[in-house]
């Protein structure tokens, strides 16, 4: 190992400046994150075109850099399900019966890669399919223009993992409440529910703490962190939730149409009454086809679920439309 003769000229090479101010974490767990990330950034083979996430492992189970296999299998595995979880409900894929399709799984599959670090252990996973193979399935050249420049498209397994850790924020009781985690849980369906509830128990009965960080090329770092006690209690709140769901016919006529972030139809159904509901994974051409007073066939997903006191929480989300002519049978 090369040495300087001084510690003014080692910092110099190091790139220290004294005369600049350097801002410095309030967490000092925050400081020990990024100096862990940097080392990982240097060290471990990721291209910069493709994201990556950093998990930092600490908590009562980690004893120096190692950590029980089983403990860290179940981590990996519930991360994997939740992942998969997310990002069919991202699809439109929100129950719990059947195997996920392979073009959900393909897309947000992850690969390991692990190095340990003293008194934690850190582990690098990175999405399987390459950023350009997820964004131009037929080639690059094949598009007619940039994806991402044009209409800000991301990967699959980018936006799940960014839900993934949005969720894992909620959590913390100085972001969200808990009928906000509860409510965007139930919007994501009992299929992200049940693999949230996983790797919670994954985490609690691992005795492990949990720090991510998510890289994705032209984003800004996503980060979160999750303790086996919080973990605990959030197991028990999604338990408690009840978060279930069921198919539903919808049979009426148009009321508004309502395009923005949050995009709604409101009908009045042939029993009298208005309800409003998410346009969800019905088709853009079938919205644009419809206009206020077409009588309409909507499928949607009625989702449901307890929030604190008891209290009931239900929404619908539109699966498809169909546009009934005026002698049309019911």
């Amino acid at each position: 190992m090369a040495t300087v003769p001084n510690l003014n000229e080692y910092l110099a090479e190091l790139g220290f400046d004294p005369t600049v101010t350097y801002s410095v974490p309030r967490n000092p767990s925050d400081a020990a994150l990024a100096g862990i990330n940097a080392f990982m950034r240097e060290r471990l083979p990721c291209r910069s075109v493709e994201s990556m996430g950093i998990i930092h492992v600490t908590g009562p189970a980690v004893k120096d850099h190692t950590a029980p296999l089983k403990a860290i299998g179940g981590l990996l595995t519930a991360l994997q399900d939740g992942v998969d979880a997310i990002g069919a409900s991202l699809m439109g894929i929100y129950t719990l019966a059947g195997a996920l399709p392979l073009n959900v799984t393909g897309r947000t599959q992850l690969s390991m890669v692990a190095s340990p670090m003293p008194g934690s252990v850190v582990i690098q996973v990175a999405p399987a399919l390459s950023r350009v193979s997820d964004l131009y399935p037929d080639g690059r050249e094949a598009s007619l223009f940039d994806v991402e420049e044009e209409i800000d498209a991301r990967p699959l397994a980018d936006l799940a993992f960014d839900e993934f850790s949005s969720l894992i924020k909620g959590l913390d009781a100085e972001v969200s409440s808990e009928d906000d985690f509860v409510g965007r849980l139930t919007e994501l369906g009992p299929r992200a529910a049940s693999a949230m509830r996983a790797f919670c128990d994954s985490v609690d009965k691992g005795g492990l703490d949990v720090e991510f960080e998510w890289r994705e090329p032209g984003h800004v770092p996503e980060s979160s962190r999750l303790s086996h006690l919080e973990a605990k209690n959030a197991a028990a709140v999604i338990q408690n939730a009840e978060i279930s769901s069921e198919s539903v016919e919808l049979i009426g006529v148009i009321l508004t149409i309502t395009m923005s972030a949050k995009d709604k139809l409101r009908i009045r159904t042939d029993e009298g009454a208005e309800i409003t509901l998410a346009i969800g994974t019905i088709s853009p051409a079938d919205v644009i086809d419809v206009h206020t007073g077409d009588r309409v066939r909507i499928t949607a997903e009625r989702r449901t679920s307890s929030k604190a006191g008891g209290r009931q929480h239900e929404r619908l989300i539109g699966i498809s439309l169909e546009k009934l002519r005026a002698f049309d049978e019911d």
